[in-house]
């Protein structure tokens, strides 16, 4: 199967549904209730009987006269796909906190994705610019890729002119450890400072290629995550049993390379382990060696920051979180570290041994008093 190649027509029925529901209730996945006209976005809960529990994101006047006025679609990302059914509102529940709605759930649920590629999501540290036919640069970040289109959050304010849907664009991407990929592209759709495109005309030749060579792996990596989902389960057990003692710095990040250099600025003043941005071994982190500090890489890319934020919603640290930014918009950046609630926030750039061991070990100390980083620093 070719990078990006649609997955083939599936059913979720049954008892591999009910599963199915379960550990989306478990990992609180993102849904989408969509109308012929509008889409919502939001979240599993748990299950409730023949129903299903998700957060309300949305007023109650908005439920009655839009939700219930339509024919109503249930949505989630389901096996590297989307899957769907219709649905529709028993109950709107305001007296929770959050407030939440029971939907009625479909006998099966079909594969319903609309894109004919599957599009990867860990791309790195990618960015690049967009030109528009008026002459105008934006400076982005790319936040997913296949080889038909991207999506891409904007750093730069958008022109009133030239990056509407329909238009045209010149695209200049540097991929991480990759090629340069230059391109023109559709605008297809925008939400905010968020764009997605297509390739038009179609890549080909060598830069359909090289852009497949740099897919493959990572999408490799995608397909043996999921595979391996199945660990989450046993992280149940984990998470009952007695937890170690809170000991050293745990960096979420997939890079050895990043690692290396906050290692080298730590200087060996306390311990580091490493974790990619994935639920299942970030979970099994926390629930095992649960570390005294955080480290959250930030580059200000906004689904890198969504998850994060449904890292840290599903396995709420108990630990101070550092977030390390880098990224041409340091300001955004800063933002989207608020927004994950970062005890600190430090520009990358910082990484002087020295500032960055006192600071590191004075969290610990603060936070964590006797801790044996205190008796290392003396």
């Amino acid at each position: 199967m070719k990078p990006g190649e649609r997955q083939r027509q599936e059913i979720l029925q049954g008892p591999v549904l009910d599963g199915a529901l379960d550990e989306l209730c478990e990992r609180r996945q993102t849904l989408y209730l969509a109308t012929p006209y509008l889409a919502f976005e939001s979240r599993f809960i748990e299950r409730a009987g023949p129903a299903i529990r998700v957060r309300a994101t949305m007023s109650r006047n908005v439920v009655n006269h839009t939700l219930t006025q339509h024919p109503l679609r249930l949505r989630f990302p389901w096996a590297l796909t989307r899957f769907g059914g219709p649905t529709r509102i028993l109950d709107y529940e305001d007296g929770r906190d959050p407030k939440t709605m029971l939907l009625a759930l479909p006998p099966a649920m079909a594969q319903d994705e609309q894109r004919s590629s599957y599009r990867l999501e860990q791309v790195g540290r990618s960015s690049g610019t967009l030109g528009s036919r008026e002459l105008s640069l934006v400076r982005v970040a790319l936040e997913s890729i296949n080889p038909k289109g991207i999506g891409v959050f904007c750093l730069d304010p958008l022109p009133p002119s030239g990056f509407q849907g329909g238009r045209m664009v010149d695209v200049s991407l540097a991929l991480e450890r990759g090629p340069a990929l230059v391109a023109t592209g559709r605008v297809c759709h925008g939400s905010g400072q968020y764009l997605g495109l297509a390739f038009a005309p179609p890549l080909a030749g060598s830069d359909l290629e090289q852009l497949e060579a740099w897919l493959q792996p990572r999408l490799d990596e995608t397909q043996r995550l999921w595979d391996d989902r199945a660990s989450l389960r046993t992280l149940i057990d984990l998470a009952a049993r007695p937890k170690a003692a809170p000991e050293g710095v745990l960096l979420v990040s997939g890079d050895p390379e990043f690692q290396a250099r906050v290692a080298a600025a730590l200087g060996g003043a306390t311990s580091l382990r490493s974790v990619p941005p994935a639920l299942a071994p970030f979970r099994e982190a926390m629930a095992v060696d649960p570390p005294q500090v955080l480290l959250l890489p930030l580059t200000g890319g906004m689904e890198e920051s969504h998850r994060l934020r449904t890292l840290l919603e599903i396995v709420q640290p108990r630990c101070p979180v550092v977030a390390l930014g880098a990224g041409p918009d340091l300001e955004q950046t800063r933002s989207l570290a608020t927004g994950l609630k970062a005890t600190l926030f430090l520009d990358q750039r910082t990484f002087q041994t020295a500032f960055f061991q006192r600071l590191i070990l004075g969290l610990i100390r603060k936070h964590w008093p006797a801790s044996p980083a205190e008796s290392t620093s003396t």
